[in-house]
This record gives C-alpha cells, sequence and structure tokens, in this order.
C-alpha cells in the first residue's frame, strides 16, 4: 500500500516524492506541524488547483517556471523563486510546458502560523525571490528527511524548522521592503538614536525635528513598524537597564531610576510594575542570591 500511495503521475521523475503527516495531540496544540512536505521534478506541465484547505503552503521552484494563480493575479515564477499563500484562499499553480519546474514544498499548520502569515501578506505578496533562497532551500530538505518518520521527535524537529522557514521568509520581505520605502529607513534612524539615548530626555518636539518628520507620522509610522509607541519602547529599554542594575549592582533604587532616566525611584516602580507586575524593590529581592 506504501507504494501505491507514495506513487505520482507519469508527468512526475522517479525522484520525486512526499511525506504526507496527522499530528499527534501535543503538536496540533502546541506546536508548527507538517500536514505535508515534498519534492517533484516534472517531465511536462502540470497543474495543481486547491481551495478551502486549513493549511498554509510555503513552495520553493528550484528550476523550471510556471504560474501561482492567486486572489485574482498571476504570478510567473522562475527559479529562485518562492510563494507563501494561506490555502483557504482558492488558487492553482502551473508548471510550463517548455521548461517544466522541479519543487520543494511544505503544507503546515499549528501554533502561530496565521499570525505570521499575516504579518507575511501585510509586507510582500505571496510570490517572490528571496534572497535566503539557499537557507530556505536547506531547511526545506531537512524538513522532508526528518518527515521520514513519524513521531514526536520528528514533529519536535518540524517545528523548529517551519520556524526557521518563516523567521527566514520574515526577515527577507521586512529588510527588502525596508530598502523600498525611505520612511522605514527613518524610523530605523529613529529607533537606533533612541537605543542611544533612551536614558536622557526626549520629546516628540525634538526627535520630530531633529529627523526633519512630523510629530503625527513619526508617531503613527514607528508604531506601525515596530508595534510599540516611541514612549513605551523608551520605557522597555529604561526597565531591562534597570533590571540589569538591580541585580548586578549595589546602586539605590533613587540611583537607578536617575541612571535610567526615570528620575525618581517612585516614577521608577510604578513603570517597572506596570510592565513586570512586581515594584523595582521586589524585584531586586527575588534575584538577591
Amino acid at each position: 500500500m506504501k507504494n501505491y500511495f507514495d506513487k505520482f503521475p507519469d508527468s512526475y521523475t522517479e525522484s520525486s516524492r512526499r511525506m504526507i503527516q496527522t499530528p499527534g495531540a501535543f503538536a496540533r496544540s502546541a506546536l508548527f506541524y507538517v500536514q505535508e512536505t515534498g519534492y517533484l521534478k516534472l517531465k511536462e506541465s502540470h497543474l495543481a488547483r486547491r481551495k478551502n484547505l486549513e493549511s498554509y503552503l510555503v513552495v520553493l521552484v528550484l528550476s523550471g517556471s510556471g504560474t501561482l494563480m492567486y486572489q485574482d493575479t498571476s504570478y510567473p515564477l522562475r527559479k529562485g523563486s518562492c510563494f507563501f499563500i494561506d490555502c483557504m484562499v482558492p488558487y492553482y499553480h502551473q508548471s510550463s510546458s517548455s521548461d517544466p519546474w522541479e519543487l520543494i514544498w511544505v503544507h503546515f499548520n499549528g501554533s502561530s502560523s496565521a499570525q505570521y502569515y499575516r504579518y507575511f501578506s501585510s509586507k510582500s505578496a505571496p510570490a517572490f525571490s528571496p534572497r535566503a533562497f539557499p537557507e530556505l532551500q536547506e531547511a526545506l530538505e531537512h524538513l522532508l528527511e526528518v518527515n521520514t518518520a513519524s513521531d514526536l521527535s520528528a514533529e519536535i524537529s518540524s517545528s523548529r524548522l517551519i520556524v526557521e522557514v518563516l523567521s527566514l521568509l520574515l526577515l527577507d520581505i521586512t529588510e527588502n521592503h525596508a530598502k523600498k520605502h525611505p520612511v522605514q529607513q527613518k524610523m530605523a534612524q529613529v529607533r537606533h538614536y533612541l537605543d542611544e539615548h533612551y536614558t536622557e530626555k526626549f520629546s516628540l518636539d525634538t526627535l520630530s525635528e531633529q529627523f526633519f518628520i512630523s510629530k503625527f507620522h513619526l508617531s503613527r509610522e514607528f508604531r506601525s513598524l515596530y508595534g510599540i509607541t516611541l514612549n513605551h519602547y523608551v520605557i522597555a529599554k529604561r526597565i531591562t537597564f534597570a533590571k540589569k542594575l538591580l541585580r548586578f549592582s549595589d546602586y539605590t533604587l533613587e540611583e537607578i531610576a536617575e541612571i535610567c532616566g526615570f528620575y525618581d525611584a517612585s516614577y521608577l516602580n510604578r513603570q517597572f510594575k506596570k510592565s513586570e507586575g512586581i515594584r523595582a524593590s521586589d524585584f531586586r529581592k527575588k534575584w538577591i542570591n
């Protein structure tokens, strides 16, 4: 029976293979999990059409060319292309008849798959040519090998590799998006400045003047890009610095507050409790040997 299910149509080369998995209870509740992973090399054109699948799909084009149709848009694909899609949305992909393609792919779900995809789709078209293609290919090849087994060890390794694939994709499109958008370059400069000067007093007025951007756009773009307000970003940096001083120095709370930019122990304690759920003084007691 195994040979029957592993067999591909005659349009596929003999080296083509796929692994279909059913996650265990722990993997389904806590991990990213593989539904199907595989490799194919075609001898002629082939079309795959799907919809309403509770699955996310990442495909790399190793050679050849073809087309992805997704959300009423056609995307040409060639060697070095990649696409990442939500398979609930109707789609099809078809290899060129004159240049049949070679693919490696994974269908997956679980954990925070939807959140990863939501972020990806907000920054990128479904198909693009990632600079991290070799690293993505290596991770998918490893994923295929890991799934020759069906046990908890394979599920844990698969989850780690899916995270690696998703991280590579998101880093690639985020860095590429930043290069294409001057506003993001400006926000990176603002963040670098805050990283160097977070213990100092600052205001939106001074930042907007220094970086030649209105207060409204500065606040909106920073939060949009980094998911946090300017004020909360600075407070988080100050609290992280305070944690180090609370654990590894003999400074008093008043001195730590001054050094970190909180300026008095009462304000330090209030902000610390908002962030960590306990006062700075109690945090220090918990970490004293």
